[in-house]
């Protein structure tokens, strides 16, 4: 009997599936070894020394159990440097190899690795076994390391000059101060105006009075009312003045050219015809299987990469971390072989699609994300929820790759009014290829067939009044493009990164985008006023380069940790005798006096957020909430809802409001952080205490016992103005 070692019981149920008997198939459920939570555990003078802990001694002691009575051991674990470190430590464990990763010669080891939980990968693999890759396994440890090395020397700093409980990260750090320029960008941008003119023209004559209308941007919210396209007409728009792109600046400007134009003759003066292609998109890689979450399905980077790791886990698809767009020839004759039975040759390139990555660190012998079987549906495979859109996006992108381009007819009529050029254009899809596939929208804008010379007839003249935008705040999806770019993170580290930023509340969602919260603001001013070259672009994106070179054998790890600790403790005792304390939590000046002793009041910063201070403090204690901080007079219904509690002193609690809905606050906060619920009058029928609303995961309410985990009462709350929110 074989003893084979995988990370997840799903993925042991998978492989153990097709390795049948003989076999016996353990999951280490994550590490089982690696760092304790607290303390530095590194012996820095011993050549950074790790001081690893058992982290799961369940685990690997239902593994112990299990060799006994085995005559090998196989690690099947996954194929990245984290997987490669798991079966180090676990082997080290169970003493089959030494510290560099050779055979004790207690028992045969083996390690396998696939891209793709089949069949016939895991029979491959299990064909051609290799030991230890002791180098991955070194640069998993100098990352791992690293960052333990940088979060355990600067946190504690943090705590010292701006609040206590803060952390600071190697890549999140670098993150966050990418959301924090863009912020910097959009409040230094002024805005401009200009002002577009567009025309609705029809072929035959209509004796109808030209409609000519100024909409102003400030009545922006209320221009699709007001705006009523003439039917069937054609919507031309000012393309140039004298040759060059319009500059209308003012309301005046655009008023001079309406007037100038109100009353020529419209005639078609060309028209343009070109056939293009759109070429199909490679397949995913980790980073654009997220941001296609991010923007086609709303999901955030952790959602989709939890729902593929279930996919690959299930043998549905290949592995989801990789910087790779190859696909092996098998998958494309596989891909090829069913585009042609299902959609006919015509969607067959003579030759089949390669891709190459423009990142020069991707690993080209690694995969990209694709199905394990083309022929596969998610119908198929009755597949739900989350796993479902994420697998049918991976099958269109990676199937519709292997396909041909898309021809377009691009049309462009022009009308020329002395020095004001008019275009209209049009797209029209003269055959789908891979559109027939993939998930990219492609609506055609069909124009009629007309004639140079043919004179059109004006129903309707608009000036339009813009103002530039702010260049946008991150999104996930750009944030993780933008990483890539600049060589920071890898694969397996964007979705840790974001959620990292957010868990900290250094950044907070906005919509559809990232935003810095004050704190992340301060913690970023200090990082890059101190430690520049921590959050330094070039500095992480060559640290990460130094991890490939671990990987590949080409730089000794302790080397590289040496080069970097020694001179970067020295710039902390350095730097923590240089901040001042005030720089940071003392954020100005206000107008408002301290209501204990009335002394001036300074805006001060926490953890917690903004708030007013007496300037005599420690000696006086007075505070007050920022006026911008204030939340707006929140009422309460007193037939439904129980009255406020009261403190120790007879004072009732404050009632406020949050994401999560209305509480009640102590009326000292934020120096006492006490809340209460907000009680309903009614009672559970369960455990007789009063009911509460509450807000679960996907931010629908419902009423629940105020006993809850020891009452477990749920009703749903079916108000029409909740149904009408989901709705939208």
């Amino acid at each position: 009997m074989d003893l084979v070692i995988v990370e997840s019981p799903s993925k042991a149920k998978t492989i153990g599936k097709y390795l049948g008997k003989g076999y016996t198939v353990k999951a280490s459920k994550g590490h089982v070894v690696d760092l304790p939570k607290s303390g530095l555990s590194i012996d820095v003078e011993d050549n950074f020394k790790p001081q690893y802990v058992i982290t799961n001694p369940k685990s690997l002691s239902e593994i112990k159990k299990s060799l006994k009575d085995a005559t090998r051991l196989i690690l099947a674990v996954d194929l990245d440097r984290e997987g490669e470190a798991i079966g180090w430590h676990i082997a080290k464990e169970l003493k089959l190899i030494d510290e560099k990763g050779k055979p004790s010669g207690k028992k045969k080891i083996e390690r396998i690795v696939f891209h793709e939980i089949t069949k016939d990968a895991i029979e491959e693999a299990m064909q051609n076994p290799r030991g230890i890759d002791i180098n991955l396994v070194n640069a998993q440890q100098g990352r791992r390391l690293l960052d333990r090395l940088v979060g355990y020397k600067l946190s504690p700093l943090l705590w010292k000059k701006i609040s206590f409980g803060l952390s600071a990260g190697r890549v999140q750090s670098v993150a966050l101060r990418l959301v924090v320029e863009k912020e910097e960008e959009r409040n230094k941008f002024k805005s401009e105006e200009y002002w577009s003119i567009e025309s609705e023209l029809l072929e035959k004559k209509d004796n109808k009075k030209v409609n000519i209308e100024f909409l102003e941007a400030k009545k922006e919210e209320i221009v699709e009312k007001k705006v009523k396209e003439v039917p069937n007409a054609i919507k031309f728009n000012l393309f140039k003045v004298n040759g060059k792109n319009p500059k209308i600046s003012t309301r005046k400007d655009s008023e001079k050219i309406v007037d100038e134009v109100k009353d020529a003759n419209w005639i078609i003066s060309k028209i343009e015809k070109t056939e293009s292609k759109r070429n199909p998109k490679p397949p995913f890689i980790t980073s654009t299987l997220q941001q296609s979450g991010v923007n086609s399905l709303g999901f955030s980077a952790k959602r989709t990469m939890s729902a593929a790791q279930k996919l690959y886990e299930a043998g549905l698809i290949t592995y989801m971390r990789t910087d790779s767009v190859a696909m092996s020839n098998l998958a494309i004759n596989q891909a090829r072989a069913f585009i042609q039975k299902e959609y006919g040759n015509k969607y067959i390139p003579e030759k089949p699609n390669y891709y190459r990555s423009s990142n020069k660190s991707a690993q080209e012998a690694h995969e990209c994300i694709r199905p394990t079987d083309f022929s596969k549906t998610s119908i198929n495979l009755k597949l739900d929820g989350d796993q479902k859109r994420v697998y049918d996006i991976i099958r269109a992108r990676a199937l519709s790759s292997q396909m041909v381009p898309a021809r377009l007819m691009n049309t462009t009529i022009y009308i020329e009014l002395e020095e004001y050029l008019f275009t209209a254009n049009g797209k029209v899809v003269l055959f789908d290829g891979y559109l027939r596939v993939s998930k990219e929208k492609s609506e055609d804008t069909i124009l009629p067939e007309l004639k140079e010379g043919t004179e059109l007839y004006l129903q309707a003249l608009r000036a339009v009044q813009h103002f530039t935008e702010p260049p946008a705040r991150y999104s996930e999806a750009t944030l993780i493009k933008k990483l890539e770019e600049l060589g920071i993170g890898r694969p397996s580290t964007y979705a840790s990164i974001i959620s990292t930023i957010l868990a900290r509340k250094y950044v907070e969602p906005e919509g559809r985008y990232l935003k810095p919260t004050d704190m992340g603001i301060v913690v970023n001013k200090l990082l890059t006023k101190y430690f520049a070259n921590i959050v330094d672009y070039g500095f992480t994106a060559e640290m990460e380069d130094n991890l490939d070179k671990i990987a590949e054998g080409k730089l000794d790890w302790v080397k590289m940790l040496k080069d970097f600790y020694f001179p970067f403790e020295k710039e902390i005792t350095l730097q923590d005798k240089k901040i001042d304390r005030s720089e940071f939590t003392q954020l100005g000046k206000s107008d408002e006096k301290c209501p204990k002793c009335g002394s001036a009041m300074i805006i001060k910063l926490s953890r917690y957020g903004k708030f007013l201070s007496c300037t005599k403090y420690p000696d006086c204690d007075g505070m007050l909430p920022l006026d911008s901080e204030k939340e707006e007079v929140l009422t309460l219904d007193t037939e439904k809802y129980l009255a406020a509690p009261k403190t120790d002193d007879s004072r009732d609690y404050v009632l406020k409001s949050s994401k999560y809905g209305k509480f009640w606050a102590h009326p000292d906060y934020p120096k006492v952080k006490d809340s209460k619920p907000l009680l309903l009058k009614d009672k559970c029928p369960l455990s007789g205490h009063n009911l509460v609303e509450r807000k679960g995961k996907w931010g629908k309410t419902f009423i629940g016992c105020s006993d809850y985990p020891n009452c477990k009462f749920i009703k749903q709350v079916k108000a029409k103005k909740q149904k009408a929110s989901e709705a939208e």
